[in-house]
Formats: structure tokens, C-alpha cells, sequence
């Protein structure tokens, strides 16, 4: 008897190979270490200024993403929130992502990505460029 399977699967077993399970595992580890380490990076002192912002004066769209990652990494998620609002969003999606790929690497076959996750994805994208333009219009 078939398993069941959720409306945006594939009805077709879909194996990976050792390479897609490698990168997927991977990316399970190496996000999440990245993430962590985000603290350790501004104990090393000045942060080098973004090269975006250096050229243009204008801060870029992931500008404060290192005070973001090391606020959430301490669990100041209203910290991070102030220093890029639409970043949080685009790390929360991230998260559920990369939990996903590690799933599949685990299990060795595809699972699919959930319409859910598009959409999420998208507005995520969209609420990074908003807060970037809130920032970048009204000086926050």
C-alpha cells in the first residue's frame, strides 16, 4: 500500500543521489553554524563598513545583517527586528527551508518544496525590500 502523500508531492518515489544528500546536509550544517557564529564575528571589533553603502551613502538592503544574526543567535529577537525588520522574516523562512533540506538529505528522496514555502519565500523577499526602502526613505 502507498503512503499518502500531500496534494504538492510527487506520486513518483524521488531518490537523491549522494551528491544532492551531501549538499543538502550540508547546507543543515553550515547555515545554521554561519548563524551562530554571527556574535563571535563583532567580538572581533569594527566591522568593515558595507561596500554598498561605502560607494553609494545609501545603506543596502542586508545592511545590519551581522547585528541581526548575532541578536537573534543571543535570542533578541526585538534587537534583531530593529536592526533589519524584513531580514528576520527572510531568516525565519530560511530556517524553515534549510530544516526541510536536512529532512530530505536524512531520508534520501525528495519531498518537494510546499507551495507554502514559495509563498513565504516571496513575501519575505517582498517585506525585505519594503523595510529597505522604509530605511532608506525615513532615515531607520
Amino acid at each position: 500500500m502507498a503512503a499518502t502523500m500531500a496534494p504538492w508531492q510527487s506520486t513518483s518515489e524521488h531518490r537523491l543521489s549522494g551528491p544532492d544528500r551531501q549538499w543538502r546536509a550540508a547546507v543543515g550544517l553550515v547555515l545554521p553554524a554561519a548563524a551562530l557564529a554571527a556574535p563571535a564575528f563583532l567580538a572581533l571589533g569594527d566591522v568593515p563598513l558595507c561596500a554598498f553603502k561605502h560607494l553609494t551613502g545609501v545603506s543596502c538592503p542586508l545592511c545590519g545583517g551581522i547585528r541581526t544574526c548575532a541578536a537573534l543567535a543571543q535570542g533578541d529577537l526585538a534587537a534583531a527586528w530593529q536592526y533589519n525588520p524584513g531580514l528576520v522574516l527572510m531568516l525565519a523562512v530560511a530556517a524553515v527551508h534549510v530544516a526541510l533540506l536536512t529532512v530530505e538529505a536524512v531520508r534520501g528522496r525528495r519531498i518537494g518544496t510546499p507551495p507554502a514555502l514559495v509563498l513565504a519565500w516571496k513575501c519575505a523577499g517582498a517585506s525585505l525590500l519594503v523595510s529597505w526602502a522604509w530605511r532608506v526613505l525615513f532615515g531607520f
